[in-house]
């Protein structure tokens, strides 16, 4: 009778109805309450979200199977606007398996005389390590003027380090090379900072004022936070936590967008991301409180804000710890 009372509806709202009917019939049948602790209940997992790959070094890649535009674009981190006009494609953009696609990377450095892996890695505040296997390079690492190289994704505070690596002289740094001819170019000063000293009576201070709305240590998503995140008025001005010397800026860093680091005495650097305007640049001496940048929304953040950080011989230190 249930049954036929529902299909009786059928002739007043047409054939439409007869998904609304099925559900309908469907949830008037006996529930299944067998499940138990022994029997637990179907668990559906959801796809991955694409892996990211660094792009090889020669730059092509090859369409794999069920490829879309956006999805090569994600697996490369790249827009798909790039592989659009690097490749010369046309809408409705249907990617063939196999179809080779070269990729440029959305961070990149050209080589030019004076550079070196130590003296890049020292410009964008990257890995050495993470730049050479990125590249496929191997000892000693020569560079040819005109290279272009990809760049890592995470930053490496402690590249900025006063001094050159254990182990590693001055001579052992490959510089370039103009292709064909291997002739080593003359070597360029590298970029070396070195921190100002602080004084007896001088500190740490905010570099802003706001609410701390993500403190130091583990967050809610089991991921370390290695700083402070203080809300604050777009446009409000930073000022620097400490006298110092700039040894880096960044203008579209991962997450960070907008990035400042500032090296001071006793192997101290603080960070500053986030970042709307910069009013500094790499050399710069600033003084404890002396603007730098302001407030923004750059990098992955929904509300302005700046994340500041403090490091201690290359380890995060809580800024609590530092400043009153």
């Amino acid at each position: 009778m249930r049954q036929a009372r529902i299909f009786s509806i059928l002739p007043r709202f047409g054939t439409p109805t007869l998904i609304g009917a099925a559900l309908l019939l469907a949830s008037c049948q006996t529930p299944n309450l067998t499940l138990n602790r022994t029997s637990p209940a179907e668990v559906l997992v959801a796809p991955l979200r694409q892996i990211a790959e660094p792009v090889p070094v020669s730059g092509i890649v090859e369409v794999r199977e069920n490829d879309t535009l956006f999805g090569v674009a994600t697996r490369y981190n790249v827009t798909p606007q790039s592989i659009i006009e690097t490749n010369g494609l046309s809408p409705p953009y249907m990617l063939d398996r196999g179809k080779a696609l070269k990729i440029v990377p959305h961070r990149s450095h050209i080589v030019r005389h004076g550079d070196s892996v130590y003296v890049i890695s020292q410009r964008y505040a990257v890995s050495q390590y993470q730049l050479a296997q990125l590249n496929g390079l191997s000892p000693p690492f020569e560079l040819t003027v005109g290279q272009r190289l990809q760049l890592p994704n995470t930053l490496d505070f402690s590249v900025l380090d006063s001094g050159l690596p254990d182990g590693i002289s001055g001579a052992d740094v490959a510089q370039p090379i103009t292709a064909p001819k291997k002739t080593t170019s003359a070597t360029v000063p590298r970029k070396r900072f070195v921190a100002p000293a602080l004084g007896a009576s001088a500190g740490f201070t905010w570099p802003v004022k706001g609410e701390i709305i993500s403190e130091f240590g583990p967050s809610q998503r089991g991921v370390h936070n290695d700083g402070v995140n203080i809300a604050a008025k777009q446009g409000v001005t930073v000022g620097a936590a400490a006298r110092g010397r700039v040894a880096f800026v960044g203008t579209n860093i991962k997450s960070f967008g907008r990035l400042i680091l500032i090296k001071h005495d006793g192997g101290i650097i603080t960070a500053y991301a986030h970042l709307g305007n910069i009013a500094v640049k790499e050399g710069d001496l600033v003084a404890l409180g002396q603007a730098i940048g302001s407030i923004g929304q750059s990098g992955r953040v929904e509300t302005p804000q700046l994340h500041f950080e403090i490091r201690k011989s290359r380890q995060p230190v809580d800024p609590r710890s530092l400043i009153s």
